[in-house]
């Protein structure tokens, strides 16, 4: 419940150069568990469909960051994973974990 807002502030002062996708299905490779639910934000004004380059956000379950870090992984690979599959090669995935 706190992210969403934020999200939609972030947008806002991006004036909607971003999308906000959140509880979006991102089913980037079934066959090896990348699949699920995320909040994702990507550089295009258009809402309607998920594009490249994708920036996804995960957030701590109950303050455990241990239990977290699977999910935050998995949605690192397949973003990018997307991400080269829409030919946008982006060699670099940063993850940010605040203790």
């Amino acid at each position: 419940m706190i992210i969403a807002p934020i999200l939609i502030e972030l947008r806002k002062i991006l004036n909607n150069q971003i999308s906000l996708f959140s509880g979006t299905e991102f089913n980037v490779d079934t066959t090896r568990g990348l699949n699920g639910t995320c909040y994702l934000l990507n550089r295009s004004r258009t809402t309607l469909f998920i594009k490249s380059p994708v920036f996804a956000i995960v957030e701590a379950k109950k303050e455990n960051l241990n239990a977290g870090l699977g999910q935050c992984l998995a949605e690192m690979i397949a973003g990018q994973i997307f991400n080269q599959q829409q030919g946008n090669q982006i060699s670099t995935i940063y993850r940010k974990i605040k203790v």
